[in-house]
């Protein structure tokens, strides 16, 4: 059954490091030459420019968030674009650096910004309801303390564009500004890792959008409440897995130019701390900002059977199912009990009765030493008639000893089967 009122979490220290420390990247870019400061500050104006006209306008007049899922995507070309521009004026730099780094800065913010204009274009997106991650952060603000209002909604959409300003174009800044020939060891290992968490990313996506278009054409009664096939069998957030996977790619692509940089040491320093934040950050960012912990607040809330698959599946990371072995156990048992028919009780039942039984045995003994006393008082009975003086004294004593012969012999016979366990009844002599 779906979970109702789910808790809250708060925010972790790690949320309040990460919105806290992205303030060190404005010295650390004030430290680095002046073709990283004079870009920094350009792309910076470029990027509040084109968040104000696609989210923080729209947001303002709509009362919703979801604009900045269309802004941040895009935000990316733009970095390439931006990026692409600024360093072709230098012709010492090379083009196949460049170019593949752009290239995948192009690809990364398309694909997601491509699907952003048809879930709008489409209606999936409607201004009249805002993204459920957007809903859980007005809840969660609210529960502690906070006022959900125009100028948090702002405060959340400036906080997407300052990580495209501020950390998010270091990377493809970096890497376009080697003039090294060639690519190194680990160039190629981040370059890797960026295709294969974009390709995870689509795969994910493909297999989400299979699963709705199969359930779409089941009946309702048969409708599967969540997708747990293909690689969300392995993960409840595939598609963030590859995310974080290709943003650390970049980080690591990076981090060979950056070595290679002639700068002093705290600007080098400076900027592998900025590729460390941004995997950490975008972790974060994908599991309890807006990405997983917001998602699944609902999810429990509407989809049956939800809560156990996020006992036994992965959040981000994929990894084996775990096994619910004694929680199936005692389901089991529990919905079987009620029908009277489980395992459990069958198990259980055999004890509380041989404890009556043997009530029972201790009981019936009594019963049987009650029979015999009954037959005992008849013949003694007859025995004091027969001595009193008469002269029909010698028939009656005759007819009494036949009769208790033979009724002696009838209760032999009626009583052979109980006085086999019992020997006192044996030694009775009526004669």
């Amino acid at each position: 059954m779906p979970v109702s009122n789910p808790p809250v979490p708060p925010h972790t220290l790690l949320h309040y490091f990460i919105n806290n420390s992205g303030v060190l990247v404005i010295p650390i870019l004030l430290l680095c030459p002046s073709s990283i400061t004079s870009f920094a500050v350009f792309h910076f104006l470029l990027q509040t420019l084109w968040f104000t006209i696609f989210a923080g306008i729209p947001a303002m007049v709509t009362k919703v968030m979801f604009w900045v899922d269309f802004a941040w995507p895009w935000g990316l070309c733009l970095i390439s674009a931006t990026v692409y521009w600024y360093t072709s004026f230098d012709e010492e730099l090379g083009t196949g650096r460049r170019t593949v780094i752009c290239m995948a800065y192009l690809l990364h913010g398309a694909r997601m910004g491509a699907g952003a204009i048809w879930m709008i274009g489409s209606g999936t997106w409607k201004i009249e309801r805002d993204l459920p991650r957007y809903q859980f952060q007005k809840i969660r603000v609210e529960k502690f303390g906070g006022t959900w209002d125009m100028k948090f909604m702002q405060k959340e959409i400036y906080q997407q564009m300052f990580a495209n300003a501020g950390v998010l174009f270091v990377p493809c800044l970096v890497c376009a500004l080697d003039k090294t020939p060639g690519f190194g060891t680990l160039e190629i290992v981040g370059y890797a890792m960026w295709a294969g968490g974009w390709v995870i990313e689509n795969i994910a996506d493909t297999h989400k959008l299979a699963f709705v278009e199969a359930n779409k054409e089941k009946p309702k009664n048969k409708r599967a409440p969540f997708c747990n096939a293909g690689l969300w069998k392995y993960s409840r957030h595939p598609n963030y897995f590859g995310e974080w996977v290709a943003w650390c790619g970049l980080a690591v692509a990076a981090a060979e130019p950056v070595g290679r940089m002639e700068v002093g040491i705290e600007c080098k320093l400076g900027l592998y701390f900025i590729l460390a934040y941004i995997c950490m950050s975008l972790y974060y960012c994908l599991s309890e900002w807006t990405g997983a912990v917001p998602a699944e607040y609902f999810s429990v809330q509407k989809r049956e059977g939800y809560d156990k698959y996020m006992k036994t599946t992965s959040m981000i990371v994929p990894w084996f199912v775990k096994e619910l072995e004694e929680e199936e156990e005692v389901a089991k048992e529990d919905s079987q009990s009620k029908r009277g028919r489980s395992r459990g009780a069958t198990k259980r039942t055999p004890k509380k009765k041989t404890g009556t039984q043997k009530k029972k045995k201790e009981a019936t003994p009594k019963k049987k030493e009650a029979t015999p006393k009954k037959e005992e008082a008849t013949p003694t009975k007859r025995s004091s008639r027969s001595k009193t003086p008469s002269k029909e004294t010698p028939k009656r004593t005759k007819s009494v000893k036949k009769s208790v012969k033979k009724s002696g012999k009838k209760v032999e016979k009626t009583l052979t089967p109980r006085r086999s366990s019992r020997k006192p009844v044996r030694k009775i002599n009526y004669m």
